[in-house]
């Protein structure tokens, strides 16, 4: 009977560690740049996770004015090149990461704006749908802490 206590117990913990990390326990939930309806709890950190190539010129910057900061904190950037083979030295795909923090309940608008060879959008509000491309575009994420 020890046996199959210790068994079963062997497979919960597992099994809890999967369910858990769907709640941001082992990290934040991440958003990826077609995810622009976001929801989380006050309290919880989250992140943006953009595919961007700064050494190429492509990259993501905040639209002032930025979220609600009563509803929504930045705490941070960051930048990963994967090291990809655009035949171009330093050229290559990465991502951008902006973390977030919800702060209380409430909605807000983090507006992005996607830069391509120095040229970004001039605020004309165009909305990109999906993934970025090769052109500048104007991402508006909203977000909804509980």
């Amino acid at each position: 009977m020890k046996s199959s206590h210790r068994l079963s117990t062997a497979l919960a913990l597992p099994l809890t560690a999967v369910m858990l990390s769907g709640c941001g326990l082992f990290g934040p939930e991440t958003f990826e740049a077609d995810e622009q309806s976001i929801e989380v709890d006050a309290g919880d950190t989250f992140e943006l996770v953009l595919p961007a190539s700064p050494s190429m010129g492509q990259d993501w910057t905040i639209v002032d004015p930025g979220p609600d900061r009563a509803t929504v904190r930045q705490e941070g950037d960051r930048e990963e090149d994967f090291g990809g083979d655009s035949g171009v030295d330093g050229g290559g795909d990465g991502t951008q990461t902006f973390t977030f923090q919800g702060v209380a309940a409430g909605t807000t608008k983090i507006r992005m704006s996607y830069c391509v060879l120095g040229e970004c959008p001039d605020g004309d509000d165009r909305t990109a749908t999906g993934s970025p491309g090769n052109d500048p575009a104007f991402f508006i994420y909203t977000v909804t802490v509980r």
